[in-house]
């Protein structure tokens, strides 16, 4: 199982910006949305999953066990937000680990702190898992575990 770790700050953004793929590359996009108040308490209560690809037989939308379908080299672009806009709690991917579907370049890589890209290039279903966590607020990390289901 590989980890990918980030450690993101406004100094090194740029750079970071440069190694990952545009989010404009990007064909599917996941959504994380994070009810923060729910996080206090350590739990997954209150994150929902969602993609762009429901038509294309995605499915277990709104929940941690969201089921992307792909074609194999397709992009996808993972962003977390906060469903209160209103709330000073930030938050940040730190990592992904398994998924052998990612291939040995596709491993999602940090494009912002809430915003990481990467491709699917091998055919398969693997369970994958995204960390994050809060980074102004209360100090809390969470870990989801969605699957990648691709093909040709």
């Amino acid at each position: 199982m590989s980890l990918i770790k980030s450690s993101i700050n406004q100094n090194n953004i740029e750079e970071v910006k440069t190694m990952a793929i545009q989010p404009s590359e990007c064909s599917i996009f996941i959504q994380i949305w994070v009810d923060t108040n729910a996080l206090q308490y350590g739990s997954t209560n209150g994150v929902y999953l969602v993609d762009n690809n429901y038509n294309n037989g995605s499915s277990e939308e709104g929940t941690t066990s969201l089921v992307t379908h792909a074609t194999t080299n397709s992009k996808i672009c993972w962003t977390i937000l906060n469903t209160n806009i209103n709330s000073d709690v930030t938050l940040s991917i730190a990592n992904f680990s398994g998924a052998s579907v990612f291939g040995s370049g596709g491993t999602p890589q940090p494009y912002q702190p809430n915003i990481w890209t990467g491709q699917v290039q091998a055919n398969g279903e693997a369970q994958y898992s995204i960390t994050f966590n809060t980074e102004q607020g209360p100090d809390v990390t969470t870990t989801v575990c969605p699957t990648l289901s691709v093909h040709s």
